[in-house]
């Protein structure tokens, strides 16, 4: 349509200034000038149009794995009474999902559009930039161009359960305590009432300190028999990769998650350390926003240049005696993970590997 309306003005034009030089007459000049100038005019204002373009982006900082949000995209630009036309269009990384979002009121040239925004992948990644489209109030001239508007979102790793995953065992004096006395789950010694936790069983509310505080309160029982657990992860790059992405060290980031984020309501020390990775201890008492340990999380990558196996001695001999040991392991590198833990349990210190 755009070149039939440009084809036609062309030609009108053309018709307007051969006839005015075989006639002689003025007003086809005149009129042939104005359609030319209205042409060239057109054509200035879409072509320098986008100059000075002011981008807004209505989007959270931050979402989960899978989680789908609300954003906007607003464009603004600095032409005199509205006379350029805009259609923005959205860009981003592979880690995120752009989804439009199709309004009523929405016109083919609009400044703002509205989209579904969804984290596919963890990490730190891409909106932008902007792709432009221009056009002037009669559509004859169509102009795009990008603009560098670049924002961040970081994607947090989504908690997911390990299903063989259990909390009791411990290191090697503990370990061998509890296979003498037996294990007991969440323990059944009352050990005194704690602060609710989201994620505590309902079960466990104790009513009188609840009424008593004005806030929920839980009970505690004793958890001696479930060990401080250390998840040593490995962070070589032995993952298999899928183009920039490790799909199975995701995973193993989302289990983790999940061990934190359940550790607290368990009563039990967790102690996070990596091939590349500083160790990072939580414990009930300093445990606050889950987001700081997803936050962390989210940056992890398997970027080191040895493996967590030559770190092993030195985690047996420094946690051994009382912690667990979880090892996070790519699955093809299982048979040698498992055949260098055996050695540590003949000796009664609890090491698993997880792949």
């Amino acid at each position: 349509m755009r070149e039939y309306k440009l084809t036609a003005l062309m030609a009108a034009t053309s018709f307007l200034l051969c006839s005015g030089l075989m006639t002689n007459n003025r007003q086809m000049y005149w009129m042939a000038s104005v359609l030319g100038a209205l042409m060239l005019g057109a054509y200035l204002l879409v072509k320098r149009g986008a100059r000075q373009a002011t981008v807004d982006r209505q989007c959270p900082p931050e979402l989960l794995e899978g989680e789908v949000v609300e954003a906007q995209l607003h464009v603004t630009l600095q032409s005199r009474g509205g006379l350029l036309w805009v259609r923005a269009q959205e860009t981003a990384s592979s880690g995120l999902a752009l989804e439009p979002i199709e309004t009523e009121q929405s016109s083919p040239f609009s400044g703002t559009i509205r989209y579904r925004l969804t984290g596919m992948r963890r990490g730190e990644q891409r909106l932008g930039p902007v792709q432009l489209t221009l056009s002037d109030p009669f559509g004859l001239f169509i102009h795009q161009q990008e603009i560098d508007a670049m924002a961040t979102v970081l994607v947090l790793p989504r908690p997911v359960a390990l299903p063989n995953w259990n909390w009791e065992g411990g290191g090697r004096g503990r370990f061998v305590a509890s296979a003498l006395q037996g294990r007991r789950g969440e323990g059944t010694d009352w050990h005194g009432v704690r602060p609710y936790i989201p994620g505590d069983p309902l079960r466990r509310i104790h009513w009188r300190a609840t009424a008593r505080h004005g806030d929920w309160h839980v009970k505690e029982f004793e958890t001696s028999q479930l060990a401080p657990t250390v998840i040593a992860l490995e962070q070589a790059p032995t993952w298999r990769a899928e183009g920039d992405a490790y799909p199975e060290f995701d995973q193993a980031i989302r289990h983790i998650a999940w061990i934190a984020l359940e550790a607290p309501r368990q009563g039990v020390v967790l102690i996070l350390v990596g091939s590349n990775l500083s160790e990072l201890r939580l414990t009930p008492e300093t445990y606050a926003d889950p987001r700081v340990l997803l936050r962390q999380l989210a940056f992890v990558q398997p970027d080191a240049n040895h493996s967590i196996l030559d770190d092993l001695p030195h985690l047996i001999q420094q946690y051994g005696d009382q912690y667990r040991i979880a090892l996070f392991a790519p699955p093809q590198e299982y048979p040698l993970f498992h055949a260098r833990v055996q050695s540590y349990q003949a000796q009664g210190y609890s090491v698993e590997v997880y792949a």
